[in-house]
């Protein structure tokens, strides 16, 4: 309907909506125009109008799976095949990498402190 708001009615032409029907992906809009402000030049002017149909698309959140270790039918872990390509021990894509822990570091005070008594 917004397009169809460009096309009101004013005091010299007169629109009238004749039939709206939809085909496909567009709505069609036929409307006739009367020209009634000028006694002299009076028309009728019969047009169709298409409006294309937007769609509204859903957005998908697609869940990322975390690789998971594959199991046995006793539901212990299998072990890789290093003589395959593809890795057997997890299933679902690579293995995670594992984390390397954080060093610790010892404070500026806990530095001194120990420099102290490594020195007596």
């Amino acid at each position: 309907m917004s397009r169809l708001k460009e096309f009101k009615s004013t005091s010299y032409l007169k629109i009238e909506v004749l039939n709206e029907i939809v085909e496909g992906a567009e709505r069609v809009v036929y409307i006739r125009k009367i020209c009634i402000g000028n006694p002299v030049e009076q028309f009728i002017t019969d047009s169709v109008i298409r409006i294309p149909i937007k769609k509204k698309v859903k957005e998908v959140k697609v869940k990322i799976k975390k690789p998971l270790r594959a199991r046995n039918e006793k539901g212990q872990f299998i072990k890789n095949d290093p003589s395959t390509p593809e890795n057997e021990a997890w299933v679902g894509g690579k293995a995670p990498s594992i984390p390397k822990p954080k060093r610790k570091r010892k404070s500026r005070i806990q530095n001194a402190l120990t420099n102290l008594l490594n020195n007596d």
